[in-house]
């Protein structure tokens, strides 16, 4: 299945601030292990704009609800990127959401606004402190909602299959940035030696 192509990324908030809880942290919460923790928790106030990172789909777009005695994702979407060097899909996710934008399906934008911080302890934000959970994931898409931690002998997910989020994107444009560099100088050169010739032939 073909993707939208994501040739530049940016992150979800305006204001990503250090994440409160990191990407691959033991996570505790109220006494309860969670495992480990696959993405970048960011504290953000409540109706908060979320935004996509870069051109793609709606592959899940669904409420999770939670509740004091279980907590969940609350509105959860994840949206499917073709990175355009490997040709290969991978996945932004963003989970806590008190209303999404979007549906299953809508073909999104980069910075496109696709939901808004949920309130705290609310069904619709899974009863959580405000935040928003942004993750990358690379695996395989099987069409199910993806877990937000990791644990040894589950086997929902793998830790092979999620990035860092901010270094995944902060890498994406060094990436990009070479693919069109080396683009312009296969085409420069070509150029230049029909503008000048012979005389051009000793510079390269």
């Amino acid at each position: 299945m073909g993707y939208p192509v994501a040739s530049k990324l940016a992150l979800p908030l305006d204001s990503y601030k250090k994440p409160s809880w990191k990407f691959k942290q033991k996570t505790f919460y109220y006494g309860v292990d969670w495992g480990v923790h696959m993405g970048e928790d960011v504290n953000a106030p409540a109706w908060t704009k979320v935004k996509c990172i870069g051109r793609g789909k709606v592959v899940y777009s669904a409420l999770h609800v939670g509740t004091k005695k279980k907590r969940n994702w609350g509105n959860i979407i994840i949206i499917a990127h073709k990175n355009p060097r490997t040709k290969k899909t991978f996945f932004s996710l963003y989970g806590h959401l008190q209303k999404p934008r979007v549906k299953k399906g809508d073909k999104v934008e980069l910075g496109e606004v696709i939901g808004l911080v949920g309130k705290k302890n609310t069904p619709q934000n899974g009863w959580w402190p405000e935040h928003l959970h942004f993750g990358i994931y690379i695996g395989p898409w099987k069409g199910k909602v993806l877990p937000g931690y990791w644990k040894k002998g589950q086997k929902r997910t793998r830790i092979s299959h999620w990035k860092a989020p901010s270094k995944f994107i902060a890498s994406y444009a060094r990436y990009i940035c070479s693919i069109y560099k080396n683009r312009l100088t296969s085409f420069a050169k070509p150029c230049f030696l029909a503008a000048f010739g012979n005389r051009a032939h000793s510079r390269y």
